[in-house]
């Protein structure tokens, strides 16, 4: 039997070897390549977190790793509304690096809103996240809803309603439900959307503030009264009727602080009964 076998050529044979050389050596660099990556990152995304909040306390917003300098890029918002960039070698996890980006406060974004918009700020609140603040306005009858960059204090989105506001008997109820008492005075404040309801009751004037859109009492204040004097009274009761004041007197009817006046004239004699603080007749 005859055997037949292959014989390369001289060249052929060359070609063969050289192309198993080329192949092992492109094997060899992408071995070393992989294994140079492999050494480069060695810090997990969350190993780097956990290094740049050492650093620097707050919330992370974002995380990026740069292969081509073998950095992870976190940016962090601190608790006191700071943004900070803070570099972590993906390899060694030293900080490489920090940078600080200023925000915008919450005072020089109602001032700045302030000087667009005419209304009342009713609330502001920030996103971490997206470094963005929302707040909401209101405006005669209309609700602004604004977003407000916090980098650059610009406004980039607004929307608004119609919203309904409480009336001065509204605001009167309120306040006379947790205050009761005689009501002094009610007045609205349109540029700060507030009612400021006066409320005496005993010897206590109390002045209770009340926002027009959500009905919240915001605030109290509380003040002493002193009682009025007699003549005081007394050129009251004398507007009312004319003649001689013969008798005064002040007592508590009803729980209420009254003075009780006698006035006399040439044909008759009247009792007339005031507010001791108000002024106010009483029936």
């Amino acid at each position: 039997m005859i055997k037949w076998a292959k014989v390369l050529s001289t060249s052929a044979l060359g070609t063969a070897i050289a192309f198993s050389s080329i192949t092992t050596s492109h094997a060899a660099e992408m071995k070393t390549a992989k294994a140079e990556t492999t050494e480069h990152v060695s810090i997990s995304q969350a190993q780097a977190k956990g290094i740049a909040l050492q650093d620097c306390k707050g919330t992370v917003t974002s995380t990026e790793l740069k292969q081509e300098s073998s950095v992870y890029v976190i940016t962090i918002v601190t608790n006191s509304l700071e943004q900070r960039i803070v570099e972590v070698n993906a390899s060694t996890g030293k900080v490489v690096k920090k940078q600080e980006v200023k925000l915008w406060t919450q005072t020089q974004v109602k001032e700045s809103v302030s000087k667009q918009y005419t209304g009342a700020i009713q609330s502001i609140t920030f996103n971490k996240e997206t470094n963005e603040y929302t707040l909401t306005v209101v405006n005669g009858k209309v609700e602004y809803t604004l977003t407000v960059d916090g980098l650059t204090g610009k406004v980039v989105n607004t929307s608004q309603q119609a919203v309904k506001l409480l009336t001065r008997q509204d605001a009167k109820d309120l306040a006379l439900a947790t205050y009761a008492g005689k009501v002094k005075m009610v007045e609205y404040d349109q540029n700060a959307a507030i009612f400021t309801v006066k409320i005496i009751k005993d010897n206590t004037e109390y002045t209770v503030t009340i926002d027009a859109v959500s009905g919240e009492i915001t605030h109290v204040k509380q003040d002493k009264l002193q009682p009025l004097t007699e003549n005081a009274v007394k050129d009251l009761a004398l507007k009312h009727q004319e003649g001689k004041v013969e008798h005064i007197e002040l007592t508590t009817e009803s729980s209420i602080t009254v003075y009780v006046v006698t006035v006399v004239s040439e044909s008759k004699q009247q009792t007339l009964k005031f507010d001791a603080y108000t002024g106010q007749e009483c029936s």
